[in-house]
């Protein structure tokens, strides 16, 4: 995980369990130290009642071998939604013994998870009281579930100022205590985790800390969803403006199940209850270190029973990138988001003594800052051997003479705030960061505690060229402010931004879509300018996931009966593929990005909401999907939740899913033929044309040509045959192209679905 994504905490991978400094025999010290939390499936008997689960999970559980661990605590999580099982203390022994009991179906130690906005509403082309905005009721009426690290409740993005109240269906509740209290905005609040300073022997998950946020990560992706308007927020006096959300009339619900660490069985009983509750959308920014089977990736189960409950999912795509095949959360019930730029930054310009300028980025502007003359430059990666000097690692530079001094610093896997510390620590007066190759362009606009700026790949060979022609080098850094229209063509790929294909399924493009996620302005937990209204700028695939969670909303306020899959669809067919310059999306590289990179493009948010056609899908319509990945019955069962037959459903392979794109592996030869169904939620009396564009390599037909509908919500179904080509030369192993289907007359409706190809 790269350490410029600020939002990426440090996972505990010691023991989970508090030690404890007097001594107990040496029977119950063990049975202590050998505790794990363990997630448990078991096989739920006919005919019994929801409310005897419980019960009847007690009854997996070993007779108590010590007075330290009652039985009665024994069970962390008691699952009813998501699976059928629970989360307990156990020793390997006591899981292992379990396997003999009637109903027990398999038993794993849980698993760490990673934490995978003034300006954004209106890059997403909404504007107050017109479009989009206004014919979505900026997303009232819907409840958005975050799950995440918890949320600062009395922060000025989560007032309820001229909120209604939730639905009546609303069942959540609020767990703060005194005081703290939810609102209109802040419908509910729930701890999932556990109270860092209790022995963990005694206490059971959520009975005694509360869904307050010390991370600030759940606040921060909370207020980039559906946050209230706020004026005049900004940081430093950067990205000033009003703050608000993407769906503001949202209501909003969090569900605590990360604090400096996350881990499995935790999101899973957030999710369960999130469902019980009765929210529209999940939010999970979120996600397994690596991509898993779907029978073994607890958000995959959580987000499968969710849309069984007509609950949309959206999680991030993870953080990863530049790297292929790194992208998780990639169940195609799942609308998977990858990061891209904005068009703003907030510049900090490096100016050599050679006069070169070179334009970076830094959130901190110091306004007195203003050397009489150029200061020194060190770099002391020419100067020690040591990593860790490149870097500016705590306690590398103590060495080294830098006080005084302008210092330049590697990228590498230390955030850039700790370097400046460093730095500053050090009597260095300002930083230079530059950036390795693979990060290429993306630069971040970071708190820093000195003078600074973060230099992309290129301007940070121009720096080290410079360095090298001089025995004297000096530069200055002067600050700019926030630009609007001025960086990088935007939008453009993060470099962090976790890629595709997929792992788990090659049949199903991922990421989905990609949207903002580079220094994104949002709420915090605490003020880090001595503003009135903390706000701070992060960035990561965390952000993008709640901007799509925040189109999603208004959506689903415009259209309270499409289903999750029919959001995802107008989402996915509307995206666009250009910048704004009116070229390819590029990657940080400042190449074309291919379709693995950016998935169906970049959310195009006012399309969305009228998409003219949608594919839709049915939970169950996933189980043959399931089946012809290979699958077991068992294992499809973990998934769906019920008994299923294999040999029963015709298997289908990822590509004839009734997805919105297609992704397919052709070999020398291959013929693929795929069908697809369409639903009409444009206009009465509608026709279409398709019009393809055909990856390169491949010849594509679509049978029919034309569409017709004579009444809403009609359906029509069509063929498309993929044909490898011969003796054709390809300047990839990837293929690329589109499927459009246009409608004829003023409409102007175009529904595209992207093709993506693997020449194997």
């Amino acid at each position: 995980m790269k350490a410029f994504f600020l939002i990426s905490l440090t996972l505990i991978t010691t023991s989970l369990f508090t030690t404890f400094s007097f001594s107990h025999e040496a029977s119950e010290a063990s049975v202590k130290t050998d505790l794990e939390t363990y997630i448990v499936v078991v096989e739920k008997p006919d005919g019994l009642l929801e409310s005897k689960l419980h019960d009847w999970y007690t009854t997996f559980l070993p007779e108590a071998t010590s007075s330290l661990i009652p039985n009665q605590q024994r069970i962390v999580h008691s699952y009813h939604n998501v699976i059928t099982g629970f989360a307990a203390k156990l020793t390997p022994q006591e899981a292992k013994a379990m396997e003999l009991k009637e109903g027990f179906i398999s038993a794993r130690v849980e698993r760490p998870v990673s934490l995978h906005t003034t300006f954004t509403p209106k890059f997403l082309g909404l504007q107050q009281n017109v479009g989009g905005w206004k014919s979505s009721h900026y997303g009232e009426g819907v409840i958005i579930g975050l799950i995440d690290t918890g949320i600062k409740h009395d922060h000025p993005s989560f007032f309820d100022k001229g909120m209604p109240p939730p639905p009546a269906k609303w069942r959540g509740r609020c767990d703060f205590n005194g005081k703290r209290t939810c609102n209109n905005k802040l419908v509910g609040a729930r701890n999932f985790i556990w109270d860092g300073d209790a022995p963990v022997e005694a206490i059971p998950h959520g009975s005694t800390d509360l869904p307050w946020e010390e991370a600030y990560h759940g606040s921060h992706t909370s207020g980039i969803a559906a946050g209230c308007p706020v004026e005049g927020a900004n940081v430093f006096g950067q990205a000033n403006g009003t703050a608000t959300g993407i769906a503001p009339r949202a209501h909003v619900a969090m569900y605590k199940a990360c604090a400096v660490s996350c881990y499995d069985g935790d999101l899973l009983a957030a999710i369960d209850a999130a469902i019980d509750d009765g929210v529209d959308l999940l939010s999970i920014s979120i996600g397994p270190e690596s991509p898993f089977p779907f029978y073994y990736d607890v958000i995959a189960l959580g987000a499968f029973r969710a849309i069984q409950k007509g609950i949309f999912v959206s999680c991030s795509a993870g953080n990863d990138g530049p790297y292929p095949s790194t992208v998780t959360n990639d169940a195609p019930w799942i609308l998977t988001v990858g990061a891209s730029t904005i068009d703003r930054e907030i510049r900090a310009t490096v100016k050599l003594g050679n006069n070169v300028e070179l334009h970076g980025q830094s959130l901190f502007q110091p306004k007195d800052f203003h050397p009489r003359q150029p200061l020194p430059i060190v770099h002391p990666a020419a100067i020690s051997n040591n990593e860790s000097a490149a870097v500016c690692e705590k306690g590398s530079l103590k060495n080294i003479d830098v006080k005084g001094k302008i210092v330049i610093c590697h990228m590498g896997q230390l955030r850039i705030e700790d370097k400046g510390k460093e730095v500053k620590d050090n009597g260095g007066a300002a930083m230079i960061v530059f950036n390795e190759q693979d990060d290429g362009y993306t630069t971040l606009a970071t708190a820093n505690v000195l003078p600074a700026s973060h230099i992309s790949y290129k301007d940070g060979l121009v720096l080290k060229n410079y360095l090298i022609s001089t025995q004297s080098p000096t530069a200055t850094i002067s600050f700019q402010g926030t630009l609007i229209g001025k960086s990088q063509p935007a939008p453009q790929m993060a470099s962090f931004s976790s890629r595709g294909p997929s792992t788990q399924s090659p049949g199903i493009l991922k990421p989905d879509i990609v949207g903002p996620g580079l220094n994104i302005l949002s709420a915090w937990g605490v003020s880090i300018d001595e503003a009135t209204n903390p706000f701070n700028v992060i960035s990561g695939t965390s952000m993008s996931c709640p901007h799509l969670s925040g189109v999603a909303a208004l959506i689903k306020s415009a259209h309270p009966d499409w289903s999750p899959a029919a959001i995802k669809s107008a989402i996915l067919t509307t995206a666009y593929t250009a910048d704004l310059n009116g070229n390819p999306i590029s990657t940080e590289q400042n190449v074309s990005a291919t379709v693995f990179d950016r998935g169906s493009g970049h959310v195009h948010t006012l399309r969305a909401l009228n998409p003219g056609l949608v594919y839709d899908i049915e939970p169950d319509d996933y189980i043959p999907y399931l089946c012809g990945l290979g699958y077991s019955e068992q294992q499809v069962r973990y998934i769906v939740q019920r008994k299923v037959n294999c040999s029963t459903p015709t298997l289908i392979p990822g590509a004839q899913l009734n997805y919105p794109t297609f992704s397919m592996v052709l070999g020398a030869g291959d013929q693929m033929t795929y069908t697809r169904t369409v639903t009409n939620v444009g206009r009465p009396f509608s026709t279409y044309i398709s019009k393809v564009l055909s990856p390169q390599g491949v010849a594509v037909k679509v049978m029919p040509s034309v569409i017709r509908f004579k009444d809403l919500n009609d359906k029509a179904s069509y063929t498309v045959t993929f044909t490898r080509l011969e003796n054709v030369t390809r300047s990839s192993i990837i293929g690329q192209g589109s499927l459009v289907w246009n409608s004829i007359g003023d409409d102007g409706y175009k529904v595209v679905s992207t093709i993506a190809v693997v020449f194997v």
